[in-house]
């Protein structure tokens, strides 16, 4: 027994139909429970939504083949980015794209596919496998907050793989850290054309904190991006108030501390020079943590599972590191060892988006012989 393609084909097809924009996971869900019901696998839904503000929490799906086994836990989520509703699938003879002008949501509806075929594999209960749990999530588009609210009481795993990455080449195993931050300027309204010697243009300040702000690559592993600005209420008022939105991300917390240092001196030196003009003038800075960063040792259970296996299959398969963020984060956060595995995806959160087949069915292969019994 091994991968059914046209089946792992079928159901990606069925499961890109099926609009899923983050927020809106409800019928996508009830597909997979459907699956689930049929295959009398057992799962659980968890309160996630009530933080998330989705129509639908968490999936835990579970297989106990031996209790004395090591539980892997296998993780996708079912929401898309926009424009991801009414998609049309194409089949060419190497790859899977959108016929209309939509993304094609294989991010991450191919690593869904997977895991069902996974599933409707082992359930079949002829082989002998780990156990296996299911975390299918929802919202990961919007922030991984799926992961960040899952109900972590309800998985038992402490290795897993999440299948949300480009090609089943690529095995991640380090990722950065990531915080967001914002910069907010309170200067001081006044009419412009009556008045604007009384006022104090918080959009003025915050243009030149942005110029001394470095952003961009910092170094190999450190990033800073100025994602979004805002502020003023009217263009004939001096305004009041500028909101600078940023992120950071690192591998090492020093650097990112060492960044968020030199940003705040920035901030303070700007503060007191504003101040002699105006006492009303006030800079505030806040931060917080995104996700935790991945640095998985090389002799971590499930990498050792996933290198043998690629041998057995006589596939390539590389130990990297992302400037990403993943479910996978958040697990690690929680416990539970996770890589991320790519599944033939492309040019993802685009419009011309792909799914490599060939890469598609290499990355289930790689899952199925990994959870296999045999495996050492």
């Amino acid at each position: 027994m091994t991968i059914n393609k046209k089946r792992l084909l079928s159901t990606f097809i069925d499961l890109v139909k099926i609009d899923s924009e983050s927020r809106n996971e409800k019928k996508v869900a009830e597909y997979i429970k459907n699956k689930l019901k049929k295959l009398k696998i057992r799962y659980d839904i968890d309160n996630s939504h009530i933080k998330t503000k989705s129509n639908h929490g968490n999936i835990i799906a579970r297989i106990i083949s031996n209790p004395k086994l090591p539980t892997i836990i296998l993780s996708s989520h079912m929401d898309t980015v926009v424009p991801g509703n009414g998609i049309k699938p194409i089949i060419k003879k190497n790859y899977v794209s959108s016929a209309s002008n939509t993304i094609l949501g294989s991010d991450d509806k191919s690593g869904l596919a997977i895991i069902l075929e996974i599933l409707e594999i082992f359930s079949s209960k002829k082989l002998g496998h780990l156990n296996i749990e299911a975390a299918i999530t929802t919202c990961e588009e919007i922030g991984l907050l799926g992961a960040k609210f899952l109900d972590y009481k309800l998985i038992k795993s402490k290795e897993g793989i999440v299948l949300d990455s480009m090609s089943p080449e690529r095995l991640v195993v380090k990722g950065p850290a990531s915080d967001f931050f914002s910069i907010q300027i309170n200067g001081i309204e006044a009419h412009s054309g009556i008045n604007p010697e009384q006022g104090l243009s918080s959009i003025v300040v915050a243009s030149e904190i942005i110029t001394k702000i470095k952003t961009g690559r910092i170094n190999r592993n450190t990033t800073i991006n100025i994602g979004k600005i805002n502020g003023g209420s009217a263009i004939n008022i001096v305004p009041g108030r500028t909101t600078i939105s940023c992120e950071i991300r690192g591998h090492n917390e020093r650097t990112i501390l060492a960044q968020l240092n030199k940003i705040k001196r920035i901030l303070a030196a700007t503060e007191k020079k504003y101040k002699r003009v105006n006492k009303k003038f006030s800079i505030k800075f806040t931060k917080e943590r995104i996700y935790g960063a991945i640095n998985l040792s090389r002799n971590s259970f499930i990498i050792k599972r996933i290198l043998s296996s690629c041998k057995d299959l006589k596939y390539k398969i590389n130990l990297v590191e992302t400037g990403g963020g993943a479910d996978a984060n958040f697990f690690i956060k929680n416990g539970v060892n996770t890589v991320n595995l790519g599944t033939g995806m492309r040019e993802v959160h685009t419009k011309n988006e792909k799914l490599l087949l060939r890469e598609f069915y290499q990355c289930a292969d790689i899952v199925f012989n990994s959870l296999l019994e045999r495996v050492n």
